[in-house]
């Protein structure tokens, strides 16, 4: 059986167009979706009750947050939620106090940004005792819950 020039042809583009696709995916596009992955840890926790969410937000990159946050060379994800909540400081920590979660409250973090605007949260997280066991049900607080993690991918090469 034999080939004509065309049917190669079309074979050839076809199997190189895969290729490139693939190579696409696992060096450039596979960053994205293993973040995605890790972003969704925070945002599909379940919501307390009384609560709802304000925003949301996450960002990857290398080195991002430097500092003691530094990724070894490892693309590092943050992401965020705003929430307000009638629910007493107390019960939001007790609700977010797992899976590495950070709870800032009000006044006690601040908004960074870098050179590729990139945001996250640094602050101090209050300790237990200190946290305030009054409901918020005439006016509601607004609080960040925010989740920080470093992640490697199959065939991670980085182009930055």
């Amino acid at each position: 059986m034999k080939l004509n020039r065309k049917t190669i042809l079309v074979l050839t583009v076809t199997f190189l167009g895969l290729g490139v696709f693939f190579i696409f995916y696992f060096f450039i596009g596979q960053e994205y979706v293993y973040a995605k992955k890790y972003a969704n840890t925070l945002f599909q926790y379940e919501l307390p009750e009384k609560t709802e969410v304000v925003g949301k937000k996450f960002d990857y990159g290398v080195l991002y947050g430097g500092g003691p946050w530094g990724s070894g060379g490892y693309p590092t994800l943050v992401s965020y939620i705003k929430i307000s909540t009638q629910l007493s400081e107390k019960e939001v920590f007790e609700h977010y106090n797992k899976n590495g979660f950070e709870i800032y409250f009000k006044g006690t973090a601040e908004q960074k940004m870098n050179n590729k605007e990139q945001t996250w949260y640094e602050g101090y997280i209050k300790s237990e005792d200190s946290l305030s066991t009054k409901n918020n049900n005439k006016a509601p607080i607004e609080i960040i819950i925010q989740y920080r993690k470093e992640f490697s991918y199959p065939f991670f090469i980085d182009f930055y």
